[in-house]
């Protein structure tokens, strides 16, 4: 027994479900603030890049202003210690633009009003970003580069953040 389609051209992804191929009917659901699952997760993953890249700014910023506190070639502790502080510097600016995209173009918001919601949201982040850190420091004792060793920590906090915002900030 299969299920009929929804559209006329479109692919089955698990978990997403039913993936329409036209480009009107995608944009479409692109728009829908409660679009299927699929079309939350895109934009979700886009609100992610964007917020990576604010992220990674403010990181190109201290490698460029201060090149001698990034260096590579200071002292282990020396390099987690500096990187942890570029890091806690970058996810203010981050974590603040990822919460207003995701609720202005993913989430509807839920049951929180906006200051606990947005506390909510933190914290999420900052439990995400903790794990982030204990992977970078990991990473470093291997002596990976730095730039290695945050894209880790970037990948890793953006994997626990999207479950966790939907069924717990954004929730109803």
């Amino acid at each position: 027994m299969t299920t009929p389609r929804k559209y006329a051209a479109s692919f089955i992804v698990p978990v997403f479900g039913e993936i329409p191929l036209h480009p009107k009917v995608i944009f479409d659901e692109l728009r829908l603030k409660e679009g299927p699952l699929w079309a939350q997760f895109f934009k979700y993953g886009v609100c992610g890049v964007l917020s990576t890249a604010v992220l990674v700014l403010v990181l190109a910023m201290f490698q460029w202003y201060a090149p001698e506190y990034m260096s590579d070639d200071l002292p282990l502790d020396a390099r987690k210690s500096h990187l942890r502080v570029a890091l806690f510097t970058a996810f203010v600016p981050a974590n603040l633009f990822a919460y207003f995209t995701n609720r202005w173009l993913v989430f509807t918001p839920g049951k929180f009003g906006f200051w606990s919601e947005l506390a909510v949201f933190t914290f999420i982040s900052i439990v995400s970003f903790t794990g982030g850190e204990l992977g970078k420091n990991w990473m470093i004792d291997l002596d990976y580069p730095n730039w290695i060793a945050a894209s880790a920590f970037a990948v890793s906090s953006a994997l626990v953040n999207f479950v966790a915002r939907k069924f717990l900030v954004f929730s109803r």
